[in-house]
């Protein structure tokens, strides 16, 4: 039996933001250095979605919840408003230090496809706020679902795709109160990204093949021991579905030899991976890193930078595979925070502004929805990135690589 992934309280009215979706730069959710970061989980009902967020605050943002306000949209070019409000208090489920829970009901139809979240930080005065974008897709093929990983103790969800195989968790049916759920289990090793010039070699339609099937009980603490992708149903007759991934205790970190090989393939040849593959793990990395450094002190900056970037790859872009492997997640590895993100409905483009190492760039990503996901972008393959896509490998080998 296999599965196949399709690669393709009381509130006040607000005033409507004036903004215009494609052309605001939201380059601030993928900077981990960005005073303030939003998560959100999505459950979906019939006719009214349960939206939970997480909001952090960084750095000098201030230790006063930001102001929030919402907006539902039909959708990005030329949308039109179909509901905005606050987000307040009475939405207020949890604080943490400088981190805020909220959670709040929103009446959807067909035209409801996204919800944008706009963060304004009082410490930053009259500045633009921070705008955050939740994709609703009520006429999806692949639909939502009301099913939320959440802490083992308390109605706050897990804001990530992936859990530990030591942690406890629940999956909850927000709106259908199911007492089971049937739990797929796959132990895929998926292939990283190839390079953005290989047409030939881009993602495309793979079988996965069911390991196991098995059903849980919801809204109760759970532990899989079992690294890999997991996708849990209530109907298994649907397309709708949540999953997340099984890591170890480290993830997003990798910290054992073989899994800090893997991620090099970004910056090494053919021959070099089939080396190390070859020799004891932890010798083979020592010896890889002094040949392409040639200096131990350069070396130790290198890695440090390397594998931070693969750690913040992790963290953003793991959905139903690893960050690192994705397309976002290489060109993130590889190039960091991008200076402008602009993103029009399934297109996301990533605008590099140019440097001392490098002039303008620019990287479009597509959306592909599969039943495990729909946050998965796919790198658009183009020639024209030779251009400069080895000068900067060889930036990072010799060193040289200045990240933003």
């Amino acid at each position: 039996m296999g599965m196949i992934i399709f690669w393709m309280g009381l509130v006040f009215p607000v005033v409507a933001q004036n903004d215009k979706p494609t052309q605001t730069n939201i380059r601030h959710t993928y900077d981990p250095k960005a005073p303030v970061r939003l998560d959100h989980r999505v459950a979906m009902g019939t006719s009214e979605a349960t939206l939970f967020l997480k909001v952090s605050l960084h750095g000098n943002a201030g230790n006063t919840p930001p102001s929030l306000t919402y907006e539902v949209r039909d959708g990005y070019k030329n949308s039109k408003v179909l509901r905005n409000n606050t987000i307040g208090s009475q939405q207020l489920i949890k604080q943490e230090d400088r981190t805020y829970f909220y959670r709040l009901s929103l009446p959807v139809d067909e035209e409801s496809q996204y919800v944008f979240v706009y963060a304004t930080l009082s410490a930053d005065g009259a500045g633009a706020p921070f705008r955050f974008d939740i994709p609703l897709e009520t006429n999806t093929s692949f639909p939502l679902t009301d099913l939320v990983t959440m802490r083992p103790n308390e109605d706050v969800p897990l804001f990530k795709h992936y859990i530990e195989k030591s942690d406890s968790f629940r999956i909850v049916s927000v709106y259908r109160q199911a007492p089971t759920a049937f739990v797929y289990f796959y132990p895929y090793d998926f292939a990283p990204n190839p390079p953005p010039m290989a047409v030939s070699g881009t993602e495309s339609q793979q079988n996965l093949t069911i390991d196991s099937l098995f059903s849980v009980s919801l809204n109760e603490p759970l532990t899989f021991a079992d690294q890999g992708l997991y996708f849990v149903q209530t109907d298994t007759s649907s397309l709708s579905g949540i999953s997340f991934r099984i890591e170890d205790q480290y993830y997003p970190r990798l910290v054992r030899a073989e899994t800090l090989i893997e991620p090099l393939r970004y910056i090494s040849t053919s021959e070099e991976m089939e080396q190390m593959e070859e020799e004891d793990k932890k010798a083979a990395l020592d010896k890889y890193w002094m040949k392409v450094t040639r200096s131990q002190e350069r070396a130790k900056t290198v890695i440090r930078n390397y594998y931070r970037q693969v750690t913040e790859a992790n963290r953003l872009f793991t959905t139903y595979k690893e960050g690192w492997k994705t397309g976002q997640g290489m060109v993130y590895i590889l190039y960091g925070t991008p200076d402008k993100v602009f993103r029009e409905g399934e297109r996301e483009v990533w605008v590099y502004d140019a440097d001392r190492d490098l002039s303008d760039m620019s990287f479009s990503f597509v959306k592909v929805k599969n039943i495990y996901t729909d946050a998965h972008y796919n790198l658009v393959p183009d020639e024209d990135y030779k251009k400069f896509w080895f000068r900067n490998i060889d930036l990072w080998r010799k060193g040289l690589k200045t990240m933003r």
